[in-house]
C-alpha cells in the first residue's frame, strides 16, 4: 500500500524570514555589487598564510572584466568545464561565463586524466578552464580552447577591466538573453551507486536554492567553505547563497593548509561533510591531551549530554585552538553525520545544522532550523518545495529541481511521476514535518520473503563498536537461490585503534559486539557474517562509500 505525505509548512508555520530572490545570476550580482559594495565578499590565503579580502564591487568588476574578455573569445552561449581546485578565478570564471549565457560545466578532479577528459567532451565542453596540474587531460585540444585558471583567467580579468575603463566601452553589459530557464551549469552526480548523470540546472534552479537557503535559519556573517566547487553543495550553497546573502566566505583548495587557513580566518560558520568534522575534533582531541585536560573535557562532554551540566556548554575545550574562537554553526551535508561527533560539538556550545540534497535539486531539499534542531534530523523543507513518500521514498517537486539529464533522455523520464522527482532517498517525516533520511532506496537488501532492510540503519549501529571506522552492510548470496541473500557486513577497523591486535582478535572483538546487538534486532535484521576490509573503502570526494566499487 503506498503512503502519502504532502507537506506544506510554508502554511503550516510562520518560520521563514523574507526571501530576496533572484531568478538569474547577473541580475544577483549586479544588486549585490551595490548592496554590499565595499563588504568583504571572498577571501583566500596565499601560501604565506597572507589573507587576501575582495569586496563585492571589486568582485563583480572582477566578473565583468573576465565576462568581457570571454565574449571576445567567443566563448559566449559555449559549454565551459572547469577543472581545478578552489580558487577565486574559479569562481569569478564561472559566474562570468554565467553572465554571458555559457554554460559550466565543474568536474571531479580526484579521478584520471582520462576521465576528467570524457566527462568535458560528454557536456560538448568548447572551452576548459584549467588549473595547471590537469592540463594533461587536455593536450589533445587546440592551444586556444583551453585557459590556465590562474594565470589565464587573472590576465582576463585585468585586460578586460582595462579596456572597459580605458574605451569606455558602454555597451557591454551582463547578457540581457538570459532568463530564468537558462541553462547556468551542467553538473555530474556523485555515482555512489550507479554511472553518473550530468545535470542540467538553470540559473533559476541554482539561484532559487541559495536565496531560499537561508529562509529558516539566519547565518552569521563568515563562512569557511573547503568543500570542492564542483560539487552543487559547495557551488550552490557554500558560494551563490552566501553571495545572495552579502556573506563574507573564505574558501581553501588545499587539505594541506585547511588547518592554518581555518585558524587565520576563524569562521562564524563552518561548511563541512562528516569526514571533515571527524578530522577536526580528532585535532581537538590532540590538543586537549596537550593541555593535559582531555579526561576532564571527556567527562565534561558526558554529564552535558546526560543533561547534567546546568551551563549551556562545555567551556574549556582547546576548540578554539583549532577552529578560532568565533564559530557558532556548522552546516553539514553530503552524507549521514555520526550522532556521537553532532553532540560533541553541541557541548562545546556550537550549533550543528544539518541539512538533506541532492545535485538534482540545486542541491538543497531542506535544512536545520536553529533553535529547533534535532541532531539525526535535516530539518524542514525550503520554502516552495513540496514533498511526498511513495514506499518510503521521498518525491519532491520545487523551482529547484532540475528539469532534465544531459543527453538522457530516457533517464530523466525514468527519474519523473506525474511531474515529482524520485530523489532515491528512503525518509520519513515526523509529526512536526521535520525530516529524517533513513538510506538509499537502491541499497535497500529484499529477502525473498518480502522483507526488506534499509543498510544504512544496521551500519549506524555497527559504527557505534569501537574498533570499527567504517562499515558497508549488503546482502551476501547463500549460493542456494538466486533470490537468497543472507546479511554480511564488510567492516574497516580504526588502525589507531588496533595497532597491537591481531586480526584474529579483532574479528573475536567485534563479532561478540555484533552478536549483542543481534539480541536487540528483529530476526530478519541480524547481522550473519562479518569480514574485515584491508583497506579502506573507495569514496567520493564528498567522502560517500562508493558501493558498487567496494564490492567489485
Amino acid at each position: 500500500m503506498k503512503i502519502k505525505e504532502e507537506t506544506d509548512l510554508m502554511e503550516q508555520k510562520n518560520i521563514y524570514k523574507n526571501v530576496k530572490l533572484y531568478k538569474t545570476l547577473p541580475e544577483c550580482l549586479l544588486d549585490v555589487r551595490e548592496l554590499y559594495a565595499k563588504k568583504p565578499a571572498i577571501t583566500t590565503f596565499d601560501r604565506a598564510g597572507n589573507q587576501l579580502d575582495v569586496s563585492y564591487r571589486e568582485f563583480v568588476e572582477d566578473v565583468r572584466g573576465a565576462a568581457f574578455m570571454m565574449v571576445q573569445k567567443k566563448m559566449a552561449g559555449k559549454h565551459i568545464a572547469f577543472v581545478g581546485e578552489n580558487t577565486y578565478e574559479w569562481i569569478v570564471a564561472f559566474c562570468a561565463g554565467g553572465c554571458i549565457g555559457s554554460v559550466g560545466v565543474p568536474i571531479d578532479v580526484e579521478q584520471p586524466e582520462e576521465e576528467i577528459l570524457n566527462l568535458a567532451e560528454f557536456a560538448d565542453a568548447s572551452y576548459a578552464v584549467v588549473q595547471k596540474e590537469f592540463e594533461g587531460a587536455f593536450e589533445e585540444w587546440k592551444k586556444e580552447r583551453v585557459i590556465r585558471m590562474d594565470s589565464g583567467i587573472r590576465e582576463m580579468i585585468e585586460e578586460g577591466r582595462k579596456q572597459i575603463e580605458q574605451e569606455g566601452i558602454q555597451g557591454f553589459s551582463f547578457s540581457a538573453d538570459i532568463g530564468p530557464d537558462t541553462p547556468l551549469a551542467i553538473v555530474y552526480t556523485s555515482g555512489t551507486t550507479s554511472v553518473s548523470k550530468a545535470v542540467v540546472l538553470s540559473h533559476y534552479n541554482l539561484m532559487y536554492d541559495a536565496c531560499c537557503c537561508q529562509a529558516s535559519v539566519e547565518l552569521e556573517d563568515r563562512m569557511f567553505n573547503p568543500l570542492p566547487l564542483y560539487h552543487t553543495y559547495s557551488l550552490g550553497c557554500g558560494v551563490l547563497d552566501m553571495i545572495a546573502h552579502g556573506q563574507n566566505i573564505c574558501i581553501n583548495g588545499n587539505l594541506k593548509t585547511l588547518f592554518r587557513d581555518i585558524k587565520l580566518y576563524s569562521p562564524s560558520i563552518l561548511m563541512a561533510v562528516p569526514l571533515i568534522l571527524e578530522n577536526l575534533l580528532k585535532e581537538i582531541h590532540r590538543v586537549q591531551e596537550k593541555m593535559g585536560i582531555r579526561e576532564q573535557t571527556i567527562q565534561a562532554v558526558e554529564k552535558y549530554k546526560k543533561g547534567i551540566f546546568t551551563k549551556k556548554t562545555v567551556k574549556v575545550n582547546g576548540m578554539d585552538l583549532i577552529l578560532g574562537d568565533q564559530l557558532k554553526t556548522i552546516c553539514c551535508g553530503g552524507a549521514h553525520l555520526n550522532e556521537k561527533i553532532a553532540e560533541e560539538y553541541v557541548a562545546y556550545g556550537i550549533d550543528v545544522l544539518q541539512g538533506y540534497g541532492i545535485t538534482e535539486c540545486s542541491p538543497l531539499i531542506s535544512n536545520s532550523i536553529r533553535g529547533q534542531n534535532r541532531i539525526n534530523s535535516v530539518g524542514i523543507l525550503l520554502p516552495g518545495v513540496e514533498m511526498k513518500l511513495e514506499d518510503g521514498e521521498i518525491l519532491v517537486k520545487g523551482p529547484n529541481v532540475f528539469k532534465e539529464y544531459y543527453k538522457n533522455p530516457g533517464a530523466t523520464e525514468e527519474s519523473f511521476t506525474d511531474g515529482w522527482f524520485h530523489t532515491g532517498d528512503i525518509g520519513y517525516t515526523d509529526r512536526k514535518g521535520f525530516l529524517f533520511i533513513c538510506g538509499r532506496k537502491k541499497n535497500l537488501i529484499v529477502f525473498n520473503n518480502g522483507k526488506k532492510v534499509v543498510p544504512e540503519e544496521l551500519e549506524a549501529y555497527i559504527q557505534e563498536i569501537p574498533l570499527v571506522k567504517e562499515v558497508m552492510v549488503y546482502g551476501a548470496s547463500t549460493g542456494n537461490a538466486l533470490d537468497e541473500v543472507k546479511l554480511s557486513a564488510l567492516v574497516c577497523v580504526d588502525a589507531e585503534k588496533t595497532s597491537e591486535t591481531d586480526n584474529y582478535r579483532i574479528l573475536e572483538s567485534i563479532q561478540e559486539s555484533i552478536t549483542a546487538l543481534n539480541a536487540k534486532l528483529p530476526v530478519y535484521k541480524r547481522i550473519q557474517s562479518v569480514k574485515l576490509s584491508e583497506s579502506e573503502f573507495k569514496k567520493t570526494s564528498m567522502q560517500k562509500i562508493q558501493r558498487r566499487k567496494v564490492m567489485v
